[in-house]
């Protein structure tokens, strides 16, 4: 990822990402705002990772890795987010994204990797079910 090239495109995709997988969710400026951040952080960090799908010398997708802890793991694999224009959706791009993010996964020593996906997008759900992943919980919610 190219900060000055790619920080817009990929903030705005967050749009259509958050909205479709949270809904009710509507993104604000100040969300944005943390989360072109958040990005900026983390391109600076030795334990975090993006990449774009560069078409044309403009983002058309993304992707976002980091090692983490967790209660029970030290140090994982999460895949933080994953993009794929809608006019690039079908095409493989998803796939080619998922091979980078188990590469560099690889590279930092690890074997095991997670995610976090909504039951409200059964396309990307289906795609990380045919990349391998498997449910190993379930985060559930109530309204109040």
């Amino acid at each position: 990822m190219e900060w000055r090239r790619d920080a817009d495109a990929v903030t705005q995709f967050q749009v259509e990402i958050y909205e479709r997988n949270f809904p009710g969710f509507r993104v604000t400026p100040l969300f944005l705002h943390a989360y072109r951040r958040d990005m900026k952080r983390a391109l600076r960090s030795p334990d975090e990772a993006l990449f774009v799908i560069d078409e044309g010398r403009q983002a058309a997708g993304f992707l976002w890795t980091a090692v983490i802890a967790t209660m029970v793991d030290p140090r994982v694999g999460y895949l933080k987010n994953v993009y794929v224009a809608p006019h690039l959706r079908g095409q493989g791009w998803a796939q080619r994204l998922l091979s980078v993010a188990d590469q560099w996964f690889r590279a930092q020593g690890l074997t095991r990797v997670e995610l976090d996906a909504s039951v409200c997008n059964p396309q990307a759900v289906s795609t990380y079910e045919q990349w391998g992943y498997r449910a190993t919980r379930l985060r559930m919610a109530k309204e109040l």
